[in-house]
């Protein structure tokens, strides 16, 4: 907030200016002025945000300086400053627009206080106007993501009362394009002619919105959604196959934002429906969902095979899967479960078998994916690319297309107790340590420490199998100097310590 300070005694002028230069940072002096005239002469200049001002002073007073800038024009706020408690002064002041009369000598407290009730006032007027500036769809953008209720109001100041209106929501599990969103609202808006219309799309959260105003009392909520239902036919076709889209008709004004909640909500139910239609309450209310039991045969089967390395057969118990959720309506909630409970049994899997792999795969975030995904079908191509890239990990392991990694996986093999540091192996081979990262990484898709680690654990898991191996024989055995380091490595990559595996194993055997 810019201030021009007004102010006949010197010392007086210094002292507010330091009272000023105590406060937060927010308040800046932008000027001082040591009369009316002068005053008058900086706030043109300057344009304050406000003006403090004595109302005595020598040639034109404070009272007048305000007046004359008031009749130029000139926006800004005043505080009147006076030793004199008149309050034929005050009155004059409030009514010249002061927004506080304060009586000398003042503190920082009542300062503070003053410049916030202007400052309150400065936001107040700067919303008001912006608002009033707003184009409908920036206003609608803004009432969909809660900006406030003055924005709300506005909003709906730019539509009939009582009219029926119309929220639609079409969501894409990728980016949509310019060209894609063009389209959509093309094809929408079609299928509503002579209807108004005004759009908002949030790139962001790869959303697109329209709301719609019904004033005909003929059209009925049937036809509408007939309508929207072959737009949204037309959009699988032509624009993209995984779109949903869900709408609601409603009459009331208020919260916008909970009409999106409520249709953002609705769209989940695409993984019951699977169909391009649009989803609205009333087509909801006539689904019946049947109870729904995991197949967790068909996930042992799933795990069974990329435990085996048979990813072929993993496919098609995966694709056994699918056709189980697909083949009956259950409640989306029980699909995404089910779809949760799968890729968290995958992960452990492959994670058993490499961490390496399992923390390349963990950086996509897939858990969080999958509690978003809208499509079955998506689903599907996800876990494919997973097992497809564990089992190019698992063929190159055991015999890589290029010479130096089968070397190099030869001597971690061998020597894994040892010093077996990228850069040892890197001066053994005369290559240079970089170059054996990017390799590593290139042929198997892991980071070289990551398989060194798999490695070592891998073999003190066999070691800790052995009737009364020692902890601390395994770790040296393994390359581990630190005891309590290897037993955080091994917890981290089997999700148990060493003792509870020991344990674990006698059980088994037991």
């Amino acid at each position: 907030m810019k201030i021009l300070v007004v102010e006949d005694e010197i010392k007086t002028l210094q002292g507010i200016c330091r009272l000023i230069g105590a406060l937060p940072e927010e308040y800046e002096v932008a000027g001082t002025a040591k009369s009316g005239e002068e005053g008058l002469r900086l706030a043109r200049e300057l344009h304050p945000d406000v003006i403090l001002s004595d109302i005595r002073m020598k040639g034109i007073t404070g009272l007048e300086m305000i007046q004359k800038l008031q009749e130029e024009g000139l926006t800004c706020k005043y505080l009147i400053l006076s030793g004199y408690a008149d309050f034929q002064y005050a009155r004059k002041a409030l009514v010249l627009g002061s927004v506080d009369y304060l009586l000398k000598p003042i503190t920082a407290e009542d300062l503070e206080k003053a410049l916030k009730k202007v400052g309150d006032l400065l936001l107040e007027e700067a919303s008001s106007i912006r608002i009033h500036t707003f184009s409908t769809e920036e206003l609608l953008g803004k009432v969909l993501n809660e900006a406030g209720q003055e924005y709300e109001q506005e909003f709906w100041s730019r539509f009939s009362p009582g009219s029926r209106k119309l929220l639609l929501l079409v969501r894409s599990e990728v980016r949509m394009v310019q060209k894609d969103m063009e389209a959509i609202g093309q094809m929408f808006q079609e299928a509503m002619p002579g209807i108004s219309c005004v759009i908002y799309v949030n790139e962001e959260h790869k959303e697109f919105y329209l709301l719609a105003e019904i004033t005909d009392p003929d059209i009925s909520g049937e036809q509408i959604y007939g309508q929207l239902d072959k737009a949204a036919q037309a959009c699988y076709e032509r624009v993209n196959a995984y779109l949903v889209s869900s709408a609601e008709l409603f009459t009331e004004g208020g919260s916008l934002a909970w009409v999106k909640n409520r249709i953002r909500d609705n769209s989940n139910w695409n993984l019951t429906l699977k169909k391009p239609l649009v989803i609205y309450k009333e087509r909801l209310e006539a689904l019946s969902c049947a109870r729904f039991s995991y197949p967790s045969g068909l996930e042992r089967a799933i795990i069974n095979a990329i435990n085996k390395g048979e990813f072929a057969q993993a496919e098609k118990e995966l694709d056994g899967f699918l056709e189980y959720l697909n083949a009956t309506d259950y409640a989306y909630t029980d699909v995404r479960e089910a779809l949760i409970c799968l890729t968290a049994a995958i992960l452990y899997a492959i994670r058993m078998a490499s961490y390496g792999l399992y923390e390349n795969i963990s950086h996509l975030n897939l858990m969080e994916w999958v509690q978003g995904t809208l499509f079955t079908e998506h689903y599907g191509q996800m876990i494919r690319n997973l097992l497809h890239q564990y089992a190019r990990y698992e063929e190159n392991v055991k015999q890589s297309k290029h010479p130096i990694i089968n070397k190099v996986l030869k001597i971690i093999e061998a020597e894994y107790g040892g010093d077996i540091s990228q850069e040892h192996i890197a001066r053994r081979l005369n290559i240079t340590p970089e170059y054996l990262s990017a390799l590593f990484i290139k042929e198997l898709g892991v980071k070289y420490a990551a398989y060194c680690t798999q490695c070592r654990i891998e073999a003190a898991k066999r070691m800790l199998e052995e009737e009364g191996r020692k902890i601390y024989e395994v770790a040296e055995s393994c390359g581990y100097g630190d005891v309590k380091y290897f037993c955080k490595v091994f917890k981290k990559y089997t999700g148990i310590s060493p003792s509870e595996y020991q344990h674990s194993r006698i059980y088994i055997d037991f």
